[in-house]
């Protein structure tokens, strides 16, 4: 186990790398707007590229105060509506022109505490994914739920790191990078009552999530 203020600090650096990408993007395109020595086309891919950062940013902040918990989500765990939900996922993947969302959640009894623990599931499986599609479910089983995300991308494949942190053992390079999102997974999995299981098959890899079905 990690003491709670370690996690928080990881995971505050992770959240910290997801969102500098954007902003170092808006920093450049404001350069090219704002440099008299450029001419009209110049700007005008400037603003283009700075209203694609900002969209990202956006899409990167809203999905991630709701995956990492925002005080609503820690004080309510009521039924989520997973029309916003899912809305957030959509906007997610549309900053991502090499990967495509299929939403399958075919469940309207998934509370809060339980979509945040799709949604980090979800940014684990986004890199196997990449150039390929994400395939994001949730389904009812008697009175189990089965929280499912499959990748089916060109590089599909769980990294070692990753598959460490999920089965909650520091990986080999520590908690850097990676491998801090998973292991804040599975923290979410064991606090909701949820088994998590990682698989992997050529050109495919995926991360499921089987607990108690909310009685709401």
């Amino acid at each position: 186990m990690m003491d709670s203020t370690r996690l928080a600090s990881y995971v505050a650096s992770r959240i910290c790398h997801d969102v500098s990408s954007p902003l170092t993007t808006m920093l450049q395109s404001m350069e090219l707007m704002f440099d008299d020595s450029l001419g009209p086309a110049m700007k005008a891919e400037g603003e283009k590229q700075l209203r694609a950062s900002l969209a990202t940013l956006e899409a990167k902040l809203r999905f991630t105060r709701y995956a990492h918990g925002s005080q609503i989500i820690s004080i309510n765990d009521s039924l989520c509506s997973v029309h916003e939900a899912k809305d957030l996922f959509v906007k997610l993947f549309a900053t991502n022109s090499r990967t495509e969302l299929v939403w399958e959640v075919e469940t309207q009894r998934i509370t809060n505490a339980q979509m945040r623990l799709l949604m980090n599931m979800t940014l684990i499986m986004i890199d196997p994914a990449a150039r390929g599609k994400c395939i994001v479910s949730a389904r009812e089983d008697g009175d189990r739920l089965v929280l499912d995300v499959q990748a089916n991308g060109q590089f599909s494949k769980l990294k070692a790191e990753v598959l460490d942190a999920l089965a909650g053992k520091q990986p080999g390079g520590g908690w850097g990078g990676g491998a801090i999102q998973p292991f804040f997974t599975r923290c979410l999995a064991e606090e909701a009552g949820f088994t998590i299981e990682p698989r992997a098959v050529p050109q495919q890899a995926g991360l499921a999530c089987i607990g108690p079905l909310s009685q709401a």
